[in-house]
């Protein structure tokens, strides 16, 4: 397995962050290698169970993850995300800051699945440099909310 954590402050009150976040297809706007994000179910409200299409470039190559939002708290978000090669578990954490922002915190844990486990070790330098990303990416976004 190999995780990846990023803390992140922003002006922004928690409540519209996690609203915002809560909407993975949103991940098209933040996430640097998400190439698309498209809801896979009936598309009602966003909660629990909810899915997602969401096509990445990962180490120079397409693939595809469907992402279930698998936990929604007042301050916490949980999604899973599954293809043949891989399990993708993002959790973010929202806590209102003092100063009426929020400090979002992004972890993410990858399970690779038959020879690509393999590989794990040699892809953390991929997965950290997408971390950096996010870290530079995701601010801007929810401060635009």
């Amino acid at each position: 397995m190999v995780s990846v954590e990023r803390v992140m402050s922003v002006s922004t009150p928690a409540e519209t962050v996690l609203g915002y976040l809560a909407d993975f297809g949103h991940a098209e706007v933040w996430d640097p290698g998400t190439r698309s994000c498209t809801r896979a179910d009936d598309g009602g409200p966003v909660d629990v169970g909810s899915t997602w299409r969401n096509i990445s470039v990962f180490n120079g190559r397409e693939t595809e993850l469907t992402y279930r939002l698998v936990t929604r708290t007042s301050n916490r978000l949980t999604f899973v995300g599954e293809n043949s090669t891989v399990t993708a578990t993002d959790e973010i954490h929202v806590e209102k800051s003092d100063d009426g922002g929020s400090t979002v915190t992004y972890h993410t844990d990858l399970r690779f699945k038959g020879l690509v486990k393999l590989a794990a070790p040699f892809l953390r330098r991929e997965i950290e440099r997408l971390g950096d990303e996010l870290e530079r990416t995701l601010p801007p976004v929810l401060e635009r909310l």
